[in-house]
């Protein structure tokens, strides 16, 4: 079975290479769909965050990562994935997943979304919350892979906080 996991994973954490790992461990593929989403200002081009994801999951071996415009259920379908995976963090994350869940199943009522609890240490975790600390000068070294944080601070203009 494959799986499609998409967002716009701008700048990718911790917390979704979690779920990347975890969902290749639950699908026989995983295709990682990068969104150039038009109601967001990205950090970095699409290009870019392939890049980032790519270097963070060099080591699995059921995994695609690609990207796409339009509906997700659309792409879905031309990839002949039959699970969208999406992680849920916190329980304004489930409202609004579980809206868009309903509304990609009259998209589409072959492809089901399957969930996946994020693990407790990345809960409190999201690409906003990594810029705006690495913006005002804050270690990120944490909350992303090394590569991406040595990105962010070269965008922010900061040099590497030091402990």
């Amino acid at each position: 079975m494959i799986a499609l996991y998409p967002g716009s994973f701008d700048p990718v954490t911790l917390g979704h290479l979690d779920v990347i790992e975890r969902g290749c461990k639950l699908f026989e593929q995983v295709i990682v769909a990068v969104l150039g989403n038009p109601n967001k200002k990205p950090l970095f081009s699409v290009e870019e965050r392939i890049e980032q994801i790519r270097c963070g999951t060099q080591h699995l071996n059921n995994l695609e990562v690609a990207s796409f415009d339009g509906l997700t259920v659309d792409y879905a379908k031309l990839r002949n994935a039959q699970v969208l995976l999406r992680g849920l963090r916190v329980l304004s994350d489930f409202e609004l997943e579980l809206q868009m869940a309903h509304i990609n199943k009259t998209l589409s009522t072959e492809i089901e979304t399957v969930f996946l609890a994020t693990s407790k240490e990345y809960s409190f975790l999201s690409s906003s919350v990594v810029k705006e600390i690495a913006r005002f000068g804050g270690s990120v070294d944490h909350l992303v892979p090394n590569h991406v944080a040595k990105e962010l601070y070269k965008c922010y203009a900061r040099n590497q906080p030091q402990d």
